[in-house]
């Protein structure tokens, strides 16, 4: 069986079924026989593209990798699992943007004030090339709606919060009833 690896950053299933055919149809010219192709494509998930079908890693999570073996590929696993999908996307919709807001707000709230680095490590997207460029329009979206401050300049930047602090921020008041002066 040959097998293809091919690493790079993330591609389209689009993408990924046309260079996978376009390599199976030059093995077959050079005489390999289409059945015992197999093109691996790794970046932050692992799909595979078997003689026109596209086998997605998170589709089907119970298929092996050709060439892994099982304790190399067990490992890795959860942590691919655990990490949303928004993560590993070239782009985000707009319904994921909006969580992540949430969740800055929410880690804003938390923590009363972030950098950007913070935030970075807050939401688990220290890895994500993306991140500085979408957390900075996310921060300038919440600073226009006035729940967030802003102070410093460049690497120097701090984001306050300054919005409706959440409920688990502001203690309880305790009504006690006073005692009245007719026994």
């Amino acid at each position: 069986m040959a097998v293809v690896t091919i690493k790079s950053p993330n591609l389209s299933s689009d993408q990924k079924s046309r260079i996978g055919e376009r390599i199976i149809t030059a093995l077959q010219n050079e005489g390999l026989a289409p059945g015992s192709v197999v093109v691996f494509f790794q970046a932050e998930r692992g799909d595979m593209y078997l003689d026109g079908l596209l086998v997605e890693a998170q589709s089907a999570p119970a298929a092996p990798s050709p060439q892994a073996p099982a304790p190399k590929a067990s490992a890795p696993a959860p942590a691919a699992e655990s990490a949303p999908a928004f993560k590993t996307k070239a782009r985000r919709s707009k319904p994921e943007l909006e969580d992540l807001k949430k969740l800055l707000s929410q880690a804003l709230q938390a923590k009363g004030s972030l950098s950007s680095f913070e935030a970075q490590e807050a939401l688990g997207l220290k890895e994500c090339d993306w991140a500085p460029a979408t957390l900075r329009r996310l921060f300038t979206e919440l600073e226009a709606s006035e729940q967030i401050g802003k102070s410093g300049q460049k690497r120097g930047t701090r984001y306050v919060w300054k919005g409706v602090p959440s409920p688990q921020s502001v203690p309880q008041a305790k009504l006690v009833k006073a005692e009245s002066e007719e026994a």
